[in-house]
């Protein structure tokens, strides 16, 4: 959608490295024993490529996909700077179909597209791992004007991911966090 694109390239054009975010989400971070660092990531919905830098450090090579020019190339020079190599790749997530039985990991942070959990699942290796995290119902809370559509509902993530092992979950009713979470396995 060009909107969607045009207003995230604005975004991203008054950032500068410095006011980016370049660490990865305590999510990967406290489930790091789950991800052994092999094999081909690919990161949608990138940004500025932090959660790329972070699984090159970890040994992926790494695929970052974003819609942003500007925030892939942000990331880029973030990565050079932190001595790893991330692809980056402008692409539109909502005409892209992701090859099947490819990637050993796949992670996607703060974006929800639903039309890719089946493609998800579908381009995962034998033993893959899939790390999906969003905003959930809960957002509203905090953020009364967020779109609805964008928000996961309660159990959402577990029933697309369904036939994956999951070994990290939380829809955030439980915890009444604003975001939902799986990381879930192909079968090998």
């Amino acid at each position: 959608m060009r909107s969607d694109i045009e207003r995230w390239e604005k975004k991203y054009s008054t950032k500068s490295e410095l006011s980016v975010q370049q660490d990865a989400d305590p999510l990967l971070v406290s489930h790091k024993h789950l991800l052994n660092g092999t094999g081909l990531a690919i990161d949608l919905a990138a940004g500025t490529c932090g959660t790329s830098i972070h699984l090159a450090r970890s040994g992926y090579s790494v695929i970052a996909l974003d819609c942003s020019l500007t925030a892939l190339k942000i990331g880029q020079h973030l990565a050079i700077k932190s001595g790893v190599f991330v692809q980056g790749l402008v692409i539109d997530l909502d005409d892209y179909l992701l090859p099947k039985s490819t990637f050993n990991l796949i992670t996607c942070f703060r974006y929800l597209n639903r039309r890719l959990f089946p493609m998800i699942k579908w381009a995962l290796n034998p033993g893959g791992r899939v790390v999906y995290k969003t905003f959930n119902q809960n957002h509203l809370e905090k953020t009364p004007g967020f779109a609805k559509e964008y928000l996961l509902r309660p159990g959402e993530l577990a029933e697309a991911f369904e036939g994956l092992q999951i070994t990290a979950y939380d829809d955030g009713v439980d915890s009444q966090q604003p975001y939902s979470y799986i990381i879930a396995q192909a079968p090998k």
